[in-house]
Parts: C-alpha cells; sequence; structure tokens
C-alpha cells in the first residue's frame, strides 16, 4: 500500500468527483467536486487525487504560503494550509490519512512553510483526534466554522525518513 499525490486530470476527475466519505462524515469534509470548482479561485490552491497504483482512493487540497498570506487563514505567518483531505468511505482506517499528512507536511516544506495549519468540524464524531494523534495542536481560532489546528513542522516526523509505507509526490 502506497500512496501517491497525482495532479487531476480530465482523464481522473470524474473518478475523484465519484469518492465520498460515509453519510455520518458528510459535515466533516466538502464533497470533491466543490472542493475542484473553489481551487480555481482560491491563490495558491493546489489539489491531488490520492491513488494506491490504479485506484484513487482521495483527494487532498492544500494552499500555499504565498496564498495563505493572500487570504489566510493567517494563524502564524510561514504557514501553509491544509484544506481539505478527504479519503473515500471504503478506504478509511487503511493508514491513508497518516500517509495523506506526511505529503502534506512535505509539500509544506518544499514551499518553505514553518507550519501546517487545517480546519475540523469540531464535533464529537469529528476528525480532529486524528489530527491531534499527528501532532496538531489547537489554536483557539473558529474560522468559517471551523476550529483552526496547527503543526509546528520543526517538531513534525519527517516525511523522508520513513521507508516502509513511503507516500510519493
Amino acid at each position: 500500500m502506497t500512496l501517491d499525490a497525482r495532479p487531476v486530470t480530465r482523464d481522473t476527475v470524474l473518478a475523484l468527483i465519484d469518492l465520498s466519505v460515509r453519510d455520518d462524515q458528510r459535515d466533516l469534509v466538502t464533497a470533491n467536486v466543490k472542493t475542484l470548482a473553489e481551487a480555481a479561485y482560491e491563490p495558491g490552491a493546489v489539489v491531488w487525487g490520492l491513488w494506491d497504483g490504479a485506484v484513487p482512493v482521495g483527494l487532498m487540497a492544500m494552499v500555499d504560503p504565498e496564498g495563505v498570506r493572500l487570504h489566510g487563514p493567517l494563524l502564524v505567518p510561514d504557514a501553509a494550509y491544509l484544506w481539505r483531505l478527504m479519503i473515500a468511505a471504503n478506504h478509511q482506517g487503511k493508514g491513508y490519512g497518516a500517509q495523506a499528512l506526511r505529503l502534506a507536511i512535505a509539500s509544506a516544506r518544499r514551499w518553505g512553510a514553518g507550519h501546517l495549519v487545517t480546519g475540523v468540524n469540531d464535533v464529537p464524531h469529528g476528525n480532529r483526534g486524528f489530527y491531534e494523534r499527528h501532532g496538531f495542536r489547537s489554536s483557539g481560532v473558529i474560522e468559517e466554522g471551523d476550529l483552526l489546528l496547527v503543526l509546528d513542522l520543526s517538531a513534525a516526523e519527517d516525511p523522508r525518513a520513513r521507508t516502509a509505507d513511503r507516500p510519493t509526490m
């Protein structure tokens, strides 16, 4: 099981749009079709399909530090923003989320970011615990209904240090 992030193309977009989370998670992440549409108008946004070989398993969208400076959320001056991370219902629980976070950390570091920010719907059935297990900490700031979490990249595990299940981009 090796996850890699690939640019969305006309040949892959429909397969990525068709992916969805469980019904009880629909309040936790926006549908992929909306993420893809919004990304065209979000400064600094990059969207990748998440794939295991020929199988699409999710979607990840980030905003580079310059886009964050233009639009926010500006919690720390050198942050990249993990805007959306979606792993499809039938692929959850297989380690893809953790691999996707390593990909996000690697991208943020390539962009020169010192922090990675993400937002969660802070509800009992939410994914806040997942992010906290990976080193994110609450900022206490709510933006557009989401609690913003921050990861200090100087303290985060270096994704290049892993050899087993190493994700690629």
